[in-house]
This record gives structure tokens, C-alpha cells and sequence, in this order.
């Protein structure tokens, strides 16, 4: 993830609408003196790589973010080539793997890349009547993988990057609309690489005030001044600067991503949930070295304004530190608990409460005596409850999609906000269903097995 085209896009497009990088030298194109980009399996030669090492070293010397750090890092490229470290790599993407991790390796700047593609230029359909350069991003939903509403009426935002083209504000607009009457938030971005910085600027900008707030200052080696980022004062779509946000993060959270929740944790605006993100801090720019190679390079510095701290290599820290696998119930349940402390309505905190409960257990899930267990499978009065393999499962009727119970220890279990007990009654197994407004029902099983 840490390599995806979602991430290392983010240094092209991390400001904010009407705004643009300091000037800087352009990023420079080159190819091959032959045109012809090497195939994979075929002997490119000493000649060809050392013609890249070359290049790539003059682009960092002239255009990396820290200049003594270009000039040594290209070195120890050289260095490399000089030694025979590249020799035995006769294909081109082992070679390009084999420099990018001598690239980061140098002062772990995970935007240092070098990047290898067989195809010839416009071969994917670029200048051609027709083509489309956004299709791939619209047919990934711009990164938005899901939207939806959790139990207690919580939001759930996923993205799998931030990826901008033509039609992605009202995409993301539509599902904050649809998302902007819950009670609370969480974004996830914990298999989110980066991307359109401009994108996450967009969002962020909802959950603050309707001012413009300084986020970011970018600086670069060729201009005299840094820019200072600031939030949008106008956004379309729903603004909910006070609803409670976390944020989930792991290591596969970089760039763009480390951005946003850099920015709204440094605020105090959200609460981040999960590991520490990837630690891509700078912005990137990219540099085509002919036969098919493409260098990846941070070319400007960012930080926070106020304080002028960064998430370069030691990425954006967790509030609270889980792992990322139990980030999202964390969260959950931290949403809960905020709700149970601030809504009046007694009956409400009673229902969230019992979700709180359910959300704990599944979290940490008890010790399930299978053969005990079995006792409970059967038909009541039109219920259906099955056992398999430690789970218990709960249908409405026949022939209605089954819900996993969650055990709260003996035979009591969880159904959301509703509870199930199984007990013995005069002799026969009985459920007791306790609906979410505290209203009960018994109901004796009249089908104690499926026979199967």
C-alpha cells in the first residue's frame, strides 16, 4: 500500500482550492535516446542503467527537498551501480525495486520511489479520442468504499484513497448528506495510501468552522517564503464542525491520508484511533527517466503552522492505541460512550448502553461451551435459532437472513440493542426475547432440532 499510485499522488494535489505550490524548477521529462523502453526478460544493459543512475541523481541534487540529502543520496546510488549491485539485474522492475529501497534506505523518505512500466507512451489510450484519464478513479467510487450507519445511529465513512477526477466533490458530497444525520462520526482510513490532498482538504474542511483555518505550511528549497494552507470557508454539502469524530489508522494510512488526520488531530478537532500511520510526510513530485522508469521525489517540506511539527517518518500517533483489526469496534464503542454522556433522553442512553455492551463482548469474546450450546438450537414459535461451530445465529422466520448473536455469558445473548435468553421452563427449552423498549416475550421451542 505504501507504494500505491493513490499515495504518491498526494505531493502533486496536497493543497487546498485556490491554492498553489511556492515556485518551483519543473519536473522534468526525459527518454530514452532509442525511444525504446526495455522489455521485461530482455538484457538492457550496464549502459542503460547507467545512464539512469545519472539522471536520477542530477534530478535529486537539483530538485529534492533537502539538497545535501539529494547529493547524497545520488551518490550512494552511484556507489551501488560502481560496486556491481545492479549488475545480475538484467529486468528492468527488479531493478527498479532493488533502487527504490536503496533510495529509502538512505533517510527512509517513503516518497523516494523508482518506478518501471513496459509500455510505451499513450499505450494505455492517453491522446486518443475517447479516452477517459479519469475512468479508473470514477470506477473505484474516488476511493470511497463505504458508507453507511452503524448501530446508536453512528456514522461510518471508508476510504481506500483519496483519488480526485471529474465528478469526485459530489460524489463525496452524496455520501456525507447521506451520513449527516448521525449523531456521530468515523472516518476510516486505515487502508487509505494517499492521493488527492486537495480531496482530503475538501472533507476536512466540513468538520470545521466556516473560516478559513490555517492547516499546513509547505516549503520549499526554491521559494524564499513558506505557504501557509487554510481550510475552506465555503463547502457544498452538510458542515458539522461539532458532531464527535475518530479518525482509524494504521501504518497502511500515508501521505494525503496522514494529512487529514494530522490536521484535525493537531486541532483537537478528532480523535485517532488505531496505530501510527506510514510517515510520508513531504510532498512528492515525479520525474520521468526514459525507458519506461518514473522517480518519485519529495520536493517541498510540510508542517504544522503553529507548531511546526511533522509526520514525516514518524507518522501521525494514535489517541488511542489499538490495533488496527479492533480500531473500528474501538471506536464505536468510544462514539457510545459519548452519546450515553450527552443525550438526555433516558430511554435512549438505556439503548445505547446495551449496544455499548454487545460492542465490549464481541471485542472480547467469552469462553463458549459448544455442547451447551446445542441445547439452544431449534424452532420457537416461528424463530429460528441455529448452532454451528461455537456460533449461534438467530432468523426472524424460516426463511429470513440469519444474525450472529453476540454471547453475554450462560444463555444470554446479544441481538443489537435487544436481548435473547435461553432457559428451561417446566421442563422445556424457552427463549425470552427482551425487545430494545424493554417489552418481553416467551416462546417455547416447538422443533428442538434440524437434523442436520
Amino acid at each position: 500500500m505504501l507504494r500505491s499510485t493513490f499515495w504518491v499522488l498526494a505531493g502533486a494535489v496536497l493543497f487546498s482550492q485556490g491554492n498553489h505550490l511556492p515556485a518551483t524548477p519543473p519536473i522534468e521529462s526525459a527518454s530514452s535516446p532509442s525511444g525504446v523502453r526495455p522489455q521485461p526478460g530482455s538484457d538492457w544493459g550496464a549502459a542503460a542503467r547507467a545512464e539512469l543512475i545519472e539522471k536520477i541523481a542530477d534530478q535529486l541534487d537539483r530538485n529534492y527537498v533537502d539538497g545535501k540529502a539529494g547529493r547524497e543520496i545520488g551518490e550512494l546510488l552511484k556507489q551501488k551501480l560502481k560496486g556491481g549491485a545492479y549488475d545480475r539485474l538484467d529486468r528492468p522492475a527488479q531493478f527498479a525495486e532493488a533502487v527504490t529501497q536503496d533510495l529509502q534506505r538512505t533517510n527512509g523518505d517513503l516518497h523516494l520511489t523508482l518506478r518501471y512500466s513496459p509500455d510505451p507512451a499513450g499505450a494505455r489510450g492517453g491522446g486518443q479520442p475517447g479516452f477517459d484519464p479519469f475512468a479508473g478513479a470514477r470506477q473505484q467510487n474516488f476511493g470511497i468504499n463505504r458508507a453507511e450507519i452503524l448501530e446508536g445511529n453512528v456514522g461510518y465513512l471508508a476510504f481506500s484513497g483519496f483519488l480526485q477526477g471529474s465528478g469526485w466533490e459530489e460524489t463525496l458530497v452524496d455520501a456525507l448528506r447521506f451520513l449527516s444525520r448521525t449523531d456521530a462520526m468515523i472516518i476510516d482510513l486505515r487502508m487509505n495510501g494517499g492521493g488527492s490532498g486537495h480531496m482530503g482538504d475538501f472533507l476536512l474542511s466540513h468538520f470545521l468552522e466556516a473560516r478559513a483555518i490555517p492547516t499546513v505550511r509547505i516549503k520549499s528549497r526554491h521559494a524564499p517564503e513558506p505557504l501557509v494552507i487554510h481550510s475552506l470557508a465555503a463547502v457544498p454539502g452538510p458542515r458539522r464542525p461539532d458532531v464527535p469524530l475518530y479518525l482509524l489508522a494504521s501504518q497502511g494510512t500515508g501521505s494525503a491520508a496522514e494529512a487529514f488526520a494530522f490536521v484535525l488531530k493537531n486541532l483537537r478537532r478528532a480523535t485517532v484511533i488505531g496505530t501510527r500511520t506510514a510517515g510520508a510526510g513531504n510532498t512528492v513530485g515525479f520525474f520521468p527517466a526514459g525507458q519506461g522508469f518514473t522517480l518519485g521525489y519529495s520536493i517541498t517540506h510540510v508542517s504544522d503552522p503553529r507548531t511546526g511539527s511533522t509526520w514525516e517518518q514518524v507518522g501521525v500517533q494514535p489517541d488511542v492505541a489499538v490495533s488496527p483489526e479492533w480500531a473500528l469496534q474501538e471506536a464505536h464503542v468510544a462514539a457510545l460512550q459519548r452519546l450515553i454522556d450527552t443525550i438526555p433522553d433516558p430511554n435512549r442512553v438505556r439503548v445505547l448502553k446495551r449496544l455499548v455492551e454487545a460492542a465490549q463482548a464481541r471485542r472480547r469474546p467469552l469462553p463458549v461451551d459448544r455442547e451447551n450450546l446445542a441445547r439452544y438450537e431449534g424452532n420457537y414459535g416461528g424463530r429460528v435459532v441455529r448452532v454451528r461451530e461455537g456460533r449461534v445465529t438467530y432468523a426472524r422466520n424460516a426463511g429470513a437472513l440469519p444474525e450472529e448473536l453476540v454471547h453475554l455469558g450462560g444463555g444470554r445473548f446479544a441481538l443489537g440493542a435487544a436481548r435473547i435468553c435461553f432457559e428451561d421452563r417446566d421442563g422445556m427449552a424457552t427463549l425470552i426475547l427482551e425487545r430494545s423498549d424493554g417489552t418481553e416475550v416467551s416462546l417455547p421451542r416447538s422443533v428442538p432440532t434440524f437434523g442436520f
